[in-house]
């Protein structure tokens, strides 16, 4: 006869020791996490801390080009042929519709 009960104990030992290390590793992080949300909120509410609103994360304004150069930004306008899009600066505008060259427009 075989003692199957001794097995299935074992088996048990074993199983509670992962879960415990598994509970210990979820709650380690949970606090992790916490802290350093704490931490995120409470260096926003130092003052000179948040960045102007109507600028971006880096203190730019949003259509300033990576390169500081403050550019107007131009409209895209679709070709009425071709439907391809072109700055309207660069396009021609004939009879109320938008061409990307002077070959469409004809």
């Amino acid at each position: 006869m075989l003692n199957c009960q001794g097995h299935e104990r074992r088996l048990l030992q074993g199983t509670g020791v992962f879960v415990v290390k598994l509970v210990l590793i979820v709650l380690l992080l949970v606090i992790v996490f916490g802290i350093g949300t704490l931490a995120r909120v409470f260096f926003r509410m130092l003052p000179g801390s948040r960045p102007n609103a109507s600028r971006g994360l880096d203190g730019r304004s949003p259509s300033s080009s990576r390169f500081g150069n403050e550019e107007k930004v131009e409209r895209m306008l679709a070709c009425s042929v071709c439907g391809v899009h072109v700055p309207e600066s660069e396009g021609i505008e004939a009879a109320g519709r938008f061409f990307c060259c002077e070959a469409h427009r004809k």
